[in-house]
């Protein structure tokens, strides 16, 4: 038998010849291409998981920084109150009764919002010598100082007036001052200027900038 001429028998499925003209074995790398081709799919697999892990974190930290919480939200108000009335004490003496449309507490932060302000300054004995109305304006009783803002009026029991956009009052050492824009009318007298100190009865007043107007008694009135 010409064994030249006869065709080699072997399983197809077992080996496979190789360009050396030697035979080897198939079988072991089909199952070295497979693991490797489970391995890479379990790869990707543990990839996609991760990704989709991230993702999920993400989200709940987004959602979560999103949703404001309580505890957070310090903006809160305390209370609201329509038609209120707040006493501002010096060692146990009342020196100022605001009456405000309504009110807007922040306890934690001293700071009371007021509306529509009507305000009544005493002295030590009990009498009242300075009248103010505002827009609106902050309250801090536990220094007693007054912030006031919008159409301030101001007038004294010797009926001096003071009109300016905004206020800031001291109740413990009786001084205003601001820094806008001022109008004083004194008897006949009256003067404009920007930016003012005064003791709360205007008695004692002094303009800062740019003072102007009809002045008859300069004795109250100084510019530096």
């Amino acid at each position: 038998m010409d064994l030249a001429s006869q065709p080699l028998a072997y399983p197809a499925s077992e080996y496979y010849l190789t360009f050396s003209g030697y035979f080897q074995p198939l079988s072991a790398d089909i199952r070295n291409k497979s693991e490797m081709s489970v391995m890479s799919r379990q790869v990707w697999i543990l990839v996609l998981l991760g990704i989709v892990a991230l993702a999920g974190c993400s989200s709940k930290q987004s959602a979560s920084t999103d949703q404001s919480t309580p505890a957070d939200s310090t903006s809160l108000p305390d209370s609201e109150v329509s038609g209120a009335k707040i006493y501002l004490y010096d060692r146990g003496q009342v020196t100022t009764e605001i009456v405000a449309e309504k009110i807007v507490k922040f306890q934690s932060i001293d700071s009371t919002m007021a509306y529509t302000l009507d305000i009544d300054i005493y002295d030590s004995t009990g009498q009242v010598t300075t009248q103010a109305i505002s827009d609106s304006g902050i309250i801090r009783e536990n220094s007693g100082k007054l912030y006031l803002f919008g159409n301030v009026v101001v007038i004294t029991e010797d009926k001096s007036k003071l009109e300016t956009d905004s206020l800031y009052w001291d109740s413990k050492t009786n001084k205003i001052q601001t820094d806008a824009f001022v109008k004083i009318t004194k008897d006949e007298d009256v003067i404009t200027g920007w930016g003012m100190e005064a003791d709360q009865r205007l008695n004692r007043i002094r303009i800062l900038n740019q003072v102007s107007g009809t002045i008859t008694d300069t004795k109250n009135l100084s510019e530096p």
